[in-house]
C-alpha cells in the first residue's frame, strides 16, 4: 500500500466509517452520508455551502481529501459520495456512477476551441475542421481519454493520435504541407491532462490537413494562456465556457445552461478581443457528485435529489 493510500484510509477512518457491502449499520440507522471532497470545494461559495442551500440537505460527515482522492474513497467503499470533475478518468477506473444534477446547481464548463479572429479570417475552414472533433467529445469519450492518460499512463500525444486514427479523422502518415497555407498556426494549451490531449488532437488534425503548426501546448493556465491568445502569441487553444465566464470575464453569477454560457462568452470575447469561440463539445466538464455502482444499485440513487430523499426517510 503506497503512502497516498495510507493517508487516505487514515483520514477517512478518523471519521469512523468504512462502508461495507450494504452499508454500515450505524450509518443506516442515523441516515448520514459521508462525502469525500477537496478542501477548496468545501469552502468556495459555488461549492459546498451553496450546494447544500440549493438542494436543501446537509452532509454532516465530510472527509476532506487531497484533490483526486475522492474517486478512490468512493470506489473503495470509504465514502458514500464524492465530488470531482465530470470527465475525470478515475470515474471510469472505479466504475463510479455520476448523479444527475437534477436541480441544476453546477455551472456549465463545456470545452471549445478559441481562435483568433485574424487567423480564422485567413483560414475560415478551421471552423469546420475543428467542429469534426468537438462534436464527438461527449462525457464518455473525454472520460475514457483522460483514463488512458491519468490511469493507464499513456502519453497525451499517444492518446490523442490513437483516438483520431480510430475515428478516421487523420491518416497514419500526414500529408506534405499545403503550400497555399503559408501562415503557420500556433496551437496552445493548458497543462492538465485533458487540455494536453485536446491540444495534441488539434495539432495532429491540422497537420493532417496540410497546415504548418507551431506547438505551444502546455503553455500555462488561465493567467498565462489567455493573455497569450489576446496578444497573438498563440492562435488556438481549448477553453471551458465557465472558465471564460467566471475567471476571465469576472462574471459573478453562475450560469448552468450551456447555451446561455456559450452565448455570453462568445459575444464578450468577440467584441473585446476579436477572439472567436467555435462550437462547444457536448461534454460538460463541471463538478459532479458520484457514488459507487454498488450503492447506486442498492439505493437507486440516480439524481442528487435522491440523496435528500434518502436522508429524509
Amino acid at each position: 500500500m503506497n503512502t497516498r493510500n495510507r493517508l487516505l484510509i487514515a483520514v477517512l477512518l478518523i471519521g469512523g466509517l468504512v462502508i461495507g457491502c450494504g452499508g454500515d449499520k450505524a450509518s443506516e440507522d442515523t441516515k448520514t452520508l459521508k462525502l469525500a471532497a477537496a478542501a477548496e470545494w468545501t469552502q468556495r461559495s459555488d461549492g459546498l455551502p451553496g450546494f447544500q442551500k440549493h438542494y436543501g440537505f446537509e452532509f454532516t460527515d465530510i472527509a476532506v481529501v487531497d484533490l483526486g482522492l475522492a474517486y478512490q474513497a468512493v470506489g473503495n467503499g470509504m465514502a458514500h459520495v464524492g465530488v470531482g470533475d465530470a470527465t475525470e478518468g478515475r470515474i471510469a477506473q472505479y466504475d463510479l456512477v455520476v448523479l444527475e444534477d437534477d436541480r441544476r446547481f453546477f455551472p456549465a464548463y463545456n470545452p471549445a476551441p478559441l481562435v483568433r479572429g485574424e487567423i480564422l479570417d485567413t483560414y475560415p475552414e478551421l471552423a469546420d475542421i475543428l467542429q469534426t472533433l468537438s462534436s464527438r467529445l461527449d462525457l464518455e469519450t473525454l472520460t475514457l481519454l483522460n483514463k488512458r492518460v491519468s490511469v493507464e499512463e499513456i502519453m497525451p500525444q499517444t492518446a490523442a493520435r490513437e483516438y483520431l486514427l480510430e475515428q478516421g479523422l487523420i491518416e497514419e502518415t500526414p500529408p506534405e504541407q499545403d503550400k497555399t497555407k503559408d501562415t503557420p498556426v500556433v496551437v496552445g494549451g493548458k497543462t492538465f491532462t485533458e487540455a494536453l490531449t485536446l491540444g495534441y488532437m488539434t495539432r495532429y488534425l491540422l497537420e493532417d490537413r496540410g497546415f504548418t503548426v507551431i506547438d505551444e501546448i502546455g503553455l500555462g493556465e488561465v493567467a498565462v494562456i489567455t493573455p497569450a491568445l489576446f496578444s497573438g502569441r498563440i492562435d488556438i487553444y481549448w477553453e471551458y465556457t465557465g472558465t471564460g465566464l467566471m475567471n476571465v470575464m469576472g462574471h459573478d453569477q453562475v450560469v448552468t445552461d450551456p447555451r446561455e454560457c456559450f452565448a455570453l462568452v462568445r459575444d464578450w470575447y468577440k467584441d473585446n478581443h476579436n477572439v472567436i469561440w467555435l462550437e462547444y463539445a457536448p461534454a460538460n466538464n463541471t463538478f459532479v457528485l458520484f457514488t459507487s455502482r454498488e450503492l447506486h444499485r442498492e439505493h437507486g440513487w440516480s439524481e442528487i435529489s435522491d440523496l435528500a430523499a434518502y436522508l429524509s426517510r
